[in-house]
C-alpha cells in the first residue's frame, strides 16, 4: 500500500507536466494542468470535442449535457445544474479561449465518475448509465455532497453508516464484495470500509445489519484530506462467481481487489458520492 501511495504522489505532484484527459474513450486535444492538489480540465476543448454545447457571454457561462442545463460564473464557486446550486471546490478560471474547471466540476456536470492512472498522467473520465447491475444508497443521490453524518467522528460528523441497496446482479453471483474507496490520486483508492463475503441472496446493508461481522476494514466516516479539493468516494460492490474468493497479500484498495478476484469477477456496481474539507 505504502508502495501505490508514493508512485501516485510521485506521478501526481510533478506540476509542470501536462495531463491527458479522456472521456467516453475520446482522448481531448487539449491537456489538463495542475495547480493546488487539483486536476484543472479545459473545458472548452472538452464540449467541443464531445459535441456539446458551450456558451460564453463576458464572465457568464452556460452549456448543455445530454439534456442537463448548467451555468456559472467564471471567478465564482457556485455552480448551476439543472436549477439546482452546487458549491465548487475552486473557481473556473480563463479568457475567451478556455476555461478551467476542476475534476468535480466535470464529474457532476456530465455524471462521470474519474480515475486517475499514474503511469501515464492519465485522467480518465467514465460514464455509468445503462448499467444492470446497479447500488444505491438511500440517504443521498449519487454525485451529490455527502452529508455530515457520515463524516468522522474528529471532523464534527456522526460516522453514521448509509443504508445501500443493489439489484441485477449476474445470475452466476455465488458472492460479492464491498468496497469504498476514496479515488483521489492521494489516497491511491484505499478502501476506508470493506465487507467481504456477502451471500449472493443479500441485497441490502446498513448499520443493523449483521453483515458488519465480516469486515476488513470497518465504517468511521469520511475524512479527506484538507485542503484538496473534493475527493471523489465510490461505494463499488464486486459480483463474483465463487463463494469465498482466495487471495493472498493484502487488500485494501479497488486495484488490489480486482487483481485478487481476477477471473472471479462478473461483474461492478459503482455509486458516486463527493466530499471535502
Amino acid at each position: 500500500m505504502a508502495e501505490a501511495i508514493e508512485a501516485r504522489l510521485r506521478s501526481y505532484y510533478q506540476w509542470n507536466l501536462p495531463v491527458k484527459i479522456i472521456i467516453d474513450d475520446i482522448e481531448i486535444s487539449a491537456t489538463g494542468i495542475m495547480s493546488n492538489a487539483q486536476i484543472y480540465v479545459p473545458l472548452k476543448t472538452l464540449f467541443k470535442e464531445i459535441k456539446q454545447p458551450l456558451q460564453m457571454q463576458g464572465f457568464n457561462v452556460n452549456g448543455t449535457y445530454k439534456g442537463n442545463l448548467f451555468d456559472f460564473t467564471i471567478g465564482t464557486k457556485t455552480l448551476r445544474l439543472n436549477g439546482l446550486p452546487y458549491q465548487l471546490d475552486a473557481a473556473p478560471f480563463g479568457t475567451n479561449q478556455e476555461i478551467y474547471v476542476t475534476t468535480f466540476f466535470v464529474a457532476v456536470v456530465t455524471q462521470h465518475i474519474y480515475e486517475w492512472l499514474d503511469d501515464n498522467r492519465l485522467l480518465v473520465f467514465e460514464g455509468l448509465e445503462n448499467e444492470t447491475f446497479q447500488i444505491a444508497a438511500r440517504e443521498f443521490a449519487p454525485f451529490s455532497i455527502l452529508p455530515q453524518q457520515f463524516m468522522a467522528r474528529d471532523i464534527g460528523g456522526q460516522a453514521q453508516l448509509p443504508t445501500l441497496e443493489w439489484a441485477g446482479m449476474p445470475a452466476e453471483t455465488k458472492s460479492m464484495a464491498l468496497f469504498f474507496t476514496d479515488e483521489h490520486p492521494l489516497t491511491a483508492g484505499y478502501s476506508f470500509w470493506t465487507v467481504m463475503p456477502l451471500k449472493q441472496d443479500i441485497t441490502r446493508i446498513a448499520t443493523d445489519a449483521p453483515q458488519q461481522q465480516q469486515t476488513l476494514h470497518r465504517f468511521q466516516g469520511v475524512a479527506p484530506v484538507q485542503n484538496t479539493g473534493y475527493h471523489e468516494y465510490l461505494f463499488r460492490i464486486f459480483a463474483l462467481d465463487t463463494e469465498r474468493p482466495i487471495f493472498t497479500g493484502q487488500l485494501n484498495t479497488a486495484e488490489e481487489a480486482r487483481e485478487a478476484f481476477d477471473k472471479h469477477l462478473l461483474d461492478v456496481a459503482v455509486y458516486p458520492v463527493f466530499a471535502k474539507l
